[in-house]
């Protein structure tokens, strides 16, 4: 009798690692980012899959600048292969309409290369960036908390890309675009509030405030930025008059 807690933890052991193991085998990130399309073609005998080459932003972080003057970084492109699946007519026929464009494309980063697919980077979904607010559209969002206690500050810009990424401890990461400064900087987002609203945020090709919160470390996240708020229509921060009901 005495064995069976010994059983018990063991078989709690098996089932950790295989679930573990199954969710490493599965999706590493997902997310939506900004890019131009330069390159799309179908290939394949056996398996036929559409493949194409994205150009998008990026940073190189070992660059000497000063962060606390707003001076990182600047920005830089990079080119990735991806893949569509056949079956995702609506995207081919997207993709196919639209070369040498920049498109908001919604995509899915494999831990393992698919059978099927040519590459670990699977677009699953594209389109146009819209240049106007839908009616409804709340004008900004605000977390409740700041996670960085090194200083707050807002940036006039936008986002241009956004994932959920880990297997295990998953976190938002992005990059968004200081056009005031024209430098591009990482930013993690520790509010799922303000992470839905980000990735509706980014269907709009506009400019917008964001709230950048920094903290002195990044714990699970990757960076120490971290986006407070968003906000169409005034900078991010201000303060509500006081005797204001909310």
């Amino acid at each position: 009798m005495k064995r069976i807690p010994s059983l018990r933890f063991l078989l709690l052991g098996i089932f950790l690692l295989t679930t573990s193991s199954l969710s490493a085998a599965g999706t590493y990130s997902e997310g939506w980012t900004v890019a131009k399309l330069i390159q799309f073609e179908s290939r394949g005998v056996i398996f036929e899959s559409y493949e194409g080459l994205l150009e998008v932003y990026t940073i190189t972080d070992s660059e000497t600048c000063d962060e606390l003057k707003d001076e990182c970084y600047t920005p830089t492109k990079q080119k990735i292969e991806f893949s569509v699946r056949p079956e995702n007519a609506d995207v081919v026929n997207f993709l196919s309409k639209n070369l040498n464009q920049e498109i908001l494309v919604q995509y899915r980063i494999h831990r393992f290369e698919p059978v099927a697919l040519s590459s670990d980077y699977e677009v699953v979904g594209a389109q146009l960036q819209e240049r106007s607010l839908p009616k409804g559209l709340p004008d900004k969002i605000v977390s409740k908390t700041k996670t960085g206690g090194k200083r707050n500050f807002s940036v006039t810009g936008r986002i241009l890309s956004l994932e959920y990424k880990g297997t295990m401890v998953g976190t938002w990461e992005g990059l968004y675009l200081d056009e005031t400064r024209n430098k591009v900087h990482s930013f993690s987002v520790t509010d799922e509030e303000i992470a839905t609203f980000a990735t509706n945020t980014l269907k709009f090709g506009l400019r917008y405030f964001l709230g950048v919160s920094v903290a002195y470390v990044t714990g699970w996240r990757d960076s120490h930025y971290d986006i407070y708020e968003i906000n169409f229509k005034a900078p991010a921060g201000a303060l509500e008059p006081a005797g204001k009901t909310q």
